[in-house]
């Protein structure tokens, strides 16, 4: 008897002990979920807080590139030798989550070339949490010198439609935000894009209209939007390397002394003076310019008046002979640059342009175009920029055979490819070429070309 009581205090011990261990075994189980529980709402809450300051990184990088996109000119920095990087936000608040701070960086061979390689970085810290995100965007930066030929309307400032004829030939990047108006068999030997949907064609199409693509042809193409104006120009002319002149007309005749020392003859309401090109390399008039003579050096020609070419314009060193030539001429109008109807232009000669040519309003064209006989070749060694396409002459639609004015024979400066004139207007066109996500560490200060 006693015996078995023993056995059943023995048991109501036991009971107890594996009560208390299976409460045990649930509290940490409890505990365990709890925790896990925890970690995971942890890593969550982490998971969002990463991509807001990556989102945060990401419109710092987008602000930095609009600012690229909304230059007239090419970036060059601000370093001692004009290309290391420059701060463009610092600790700059976005939307109330954070701040960002941006660096530009320009590559180190920017200067001259129409497309202006620059590397993005900026950091990005989110408010509260202190976490950081570093992105950099690689992008290019491309100038309207790289176009052969690149018009806003395919129309005349009359409203006439203006035709791509079997004479023509265009040995560079060709570019319209209109529609193409082709007649016969004009050729392009390099890339071709028109915002248009289509072609119009002269004859209806092939096979009298039969335009030779080398390249291939791009429709439906973006729109790239001309400078508004010539301010930035005027703005480079004001700065200490800059000049400008105000007359109506100011003569420019761009001379070569017998040393072979480039100089302006600069005429203003009949005094004439002798003046050295800028350092900069901009010359500005507010009012209408005459120009002619020999470019030696690089020089760009802006103007809030139309510009009138009354006689040739070459470099000192011909480019087409000598390619090791650094003559460049840049013509930047906010009205018209026209060929001239003078003596010097209507005596059946070829008449030569050497330069990259923009009419911001309106046009390059010929004065008097459609009058008189014709008057020879109109030579363009360099690249036309305009908002609507000028007039050059007119030609038969039976025969095409010019009746006045001029026959062109424009050929690209492949330099402009690379080199652009001093200022010369970028598209605000960027191409991103490479995206990275680098260490929070890395000193954005840095060159990172």
């Amino acid at each position: 008897m006693s015996k078995t009581r023993h056995i059943l205090k023995n048991s109501d011990g036991s009971a107890i002990v594996i009560v208390i261990l299976i409460m045990l075994a649930l509290t940490g189980i409890v505990m365990g979920v709890s925790s896990i529980s925890i970690n995971e709402t942890q890593l969550a809450t982490n998971e969002v807080l990463d991509k807001q300051v990556f989102y945060l990184a990401e419109a710092g990088a987008e602000r930095s590139i609009q600012h690229l996109a909304q230059l007239s000119t090419p970036f060059i920095g601000s370093g001692m030798t004009k290309d290391q990087p420059v701060i463009l936000f610092n600790n700059k608040e976005l939307y109330g989550k954070g701040t960002v701070t941006s660096y530009l960086d320009p590559l180190n061979s920017n200067t001259g070339n129409p497309t202006r390689f620059v590397a993005v970085t900026v950091r990005a810290t989110l408010n509260g949490s202190g976490m950081t995100k570093v992105l950099q965007v690689k992008v290019g930066q491309q100038n309207f010198s790289r176009y052969a030929y690149f018009s806003d309307m395919e129309k005349s400032p009359s409203g006439y439609t203006i035709w791509f004829h079997t004479v023509d030939k265009f040995y560079g990047p060709v570019h319209t935000n209109d529609q193409m108006h082709i007649y016969g068999y004009p050729t392009f030997f390099d890339e071709v894009s028109s915002s248009a949907s289509s072609i119009d064609y002269y004859h209806g199409g092939p096979p009298q209209d039969d335009p030779v693509f080398h390249k291939g042809v791009t429709l439906d193409a973006s729109t790239i939007d001309l400078p508004l104006d010539t301010s930035m120009l005027l703005n480079k002319a004001n700065e200490s390397g800059g000049l400008k002149l105000t007359g109506n007309p100011v003569t420019i005749r761009f001379r070569v002394d017998g040393s072979g020392n480039s100089y302006l003859s600069v005429t203003i309401g009949g005094s004439t003076n002798s003046m050295n090109y800028p350092s900069n390399g901009v010359v500005y008039v507010q009012g209408s310019a005459n120009i002619e003579g020999t470019v030696k050096g690089q020089v760009t020609l802006g103007c809030d008046g139309d510009i009138y070419v009354i006689d040739n314009i070459v470099y000192d060193t011909d480019p087409r002979t000598d390619p090791t030539s650094t003559d460049l001429f840049g013509i930047v109008s906010d009205g018209n640059v026209w060929m001239a109807d003078n003596t010097a232009n209507r005596d059946s000669a070829d008449e030569t342009v050497m330069a990259a040519i923009m009419a911001l309003n309106t046009s390059w064209g010929v004065q008097n175009y459609a009058s008189g006989s014709p008057r020879g070749k109109l030579i363009v060694y360099g690249g036309l920029i305009q908002r609507k396409r000028g007039a050059v002459g007119t030609f038969s639609g039976s025969t095409g055979s010019i009746v006045s004015g001029y026959q062109k024979d424009y050929t690209y400066d492949p330099r402009l490819m690379d080199n652009p004139p001093p200022a010369f207007p970028t598209t605000g066109q960027i191409e991103k070429i490479a995206w990275t996500e680098i260490d929070p560490a890395t000193d954005i200060t840095q060159n990172f070309w």
